[in-house]
């Protein structure tokens, strides 16, 4: 959950330097310094200089709200080369010829095919360019790269992502709730993963000519288990083909029914000559800009819920952390979304349960949160000053138990690690509040 590098621990040794007229130019050169960070680990340790300046909570928060003063950047097609494992990934990003910071922009983050050919060595050709399949007008698009060892659903690929994202967002003007996330086939596969294993970022998820079943292949190597039930929170618009030769729609219609039972928000559109290939774009074209446009982020939903297997990584869902798994004597009986229909009158289990699980289902009401758990013997809260009254008691219950109710004091530093690891103007939690389910 914590930072790489600990703000906490980065105030022991930041100072400020450098001669300043008094408090308030303190806190703008320090925050000057923060908006300058070219990634997180800058930006943590800009933040102990915000935090010895003297700002207060709520100058801070409103300084974070207001977010970095954007300038003109390059447009056109900006290389954007990374690593992993040994694997040179040349990620694309592609920004509109007029593109203007003086308003917000959405971002396409867009997952190409193929993933498993191998890398290209030192002296061969260079790959093939990285284009934009599906064009689109007036967004900021994001291609990474994939390769063998490095494919859509491993940990190094979903840090890829995760920096370029966060390296778009310092230096244009983005539009926090209208980032969406999308791919064709092995993409589109890909985005189902995205969906089930971290899905804070996204405002809409939409997966063309793939399959969840790909991911279910014990030889595709996907990181950890899988649950679709964590779906509910990125609003699906699938694409596939009718004669498909890889992915045919009648072979991933019963996953979408699948989903829809279990109340996973899910549009499908099926194009019943369309191949393994694009040629439904221009007729496609509408309905996914109207899905897009109708999908905004919510920041601070009401409602969410998670389940994982670990609590390393994709133990996150916005407001929600899971910190401690096991079971508990009050734990509920929550159902899992992973049964389909194989054939008629016979179902099976889609993804492998060999290792156990936790899951919170959660509602806030207010300063109220209802909380039930299967599996989970701790989690944290994150409270923000957008949604959160600090001025009255926070209450938690936890499978029918009250376990919380009083003040829960926000504090800068809070608020600026999460700022740090989120760069985001939209969601920003003041508070940590860590539960112990009874």
């Amino acid at each position: 959950m914590r930072l790489a590098v600990s703000i906490v621990v980065l105030l022991g040794v930041g100072t400020l330097t450098g001669a300043q007229s008094g408090p308030s130019s303190a806190i703008d050169a320090a925050m000057t310094a923060f908006w300058a960070a070219a990634n997180a680990e800058q930006a943590a340790s800009a933040a102990t200089r915000v935090l010895a300046s003297g700002a207060t909570f709520d100058d801070l928060v409103a300084r974070l709200r207001r977010g970095r003063e954007y300038t003109r950047r390059r447009s056109g097609r900006i290389d954007l080369p990374s690593r992993d494992r040994g694997n040179a990934l040349d990620n694309v990003v592609e920004v509109p010829a007029d593109y203007d910071p003086a308003h917000t922009w959405p971002v396409r983050v867009m997952l190409h095919g193929g993933v498993g050919r191998d890398a290209p060595a030192a002296g061969d050709e260079p790959p093939r360019s990285l284009t934009n399949r599906i064009p689109g007008v007036g967004e900021i698009v994001i291609h990474p790269r994939a390769w063998s060892g490095s494919e859509w659903w491993t940990p190094g690929q979903m840090a890829n992502i995760a920096r370029l994202l966060d390296r778009v967002k310092r230096d244009y003007n983005v539009d926090e709730s209208r980032v969406h996330v999308t791919g064709i086939s092995d993409g589109g596969t890909g985005v189902y993963f995205l969906a089930m294993r971290d899905a804070t970022a996204w405002a809409a998820c939409i997966p063309l000519n793939g399959h969840p079943l790909v991911l279910a292949n014990p030889d595709v190597g996907a990181d950890g288990q899988l649950f679709p039930g964590n779906l509910v929170n990125c609003p699906l618009h699938v694409v596939n083909g009718g004669r498909d030769r890889l992915y045919p729609a009648a072979s991933v219609t019963p996953f979408i029914d699948m989903f829809r039972r279990g109340s996973i928000p899910v549009d499908y559109q099926v194009y019943p000559e369309a191949g393994h290939d694009v040629s439904w774009w221009p007729q496609e074209r509408p309905r996914y800009e109207a899905f897009v446009g109708a999908h905004k982020r919510v920041a601070h939903p009401e409602r969410v819920s998670w389940e994982t297997e670990r609590v390393d990584r994709y133990n996150r869902f916005r407001w929600l952390v899971i910190d401690r798994l096991g079971g508990r004597a009050t734990d509920m009986r929550l159902p899992d979304v992973n049964r389909y229909a194989r054939s008629p009158g016979r179902e099976a289990e889609l993804f492998d349960r060999s290792r156990s699980s936790g899951r919170i289902d959660a509602v806030r009401r207010g300063n109220g949160f209802d909380v039930q758990t299967r599996g989970v013997q701790q989690f944290t809260l994150l409270l923000s000053p957008d949604v959160i009254d600090f001025a009255r008691p926070v209450r938690v219950s936890v499978n029918g138990r009250v376990v919380h109710e009083s003040m829960v004091k926000p504090t800068a530093g809070t608020l600026l690690e999460w700022a740090v690891r989120d760069n985001d103007r939209t969601m920003l939690y003041g508070a940590e509040l860590e539960i112990a389910v009874p």
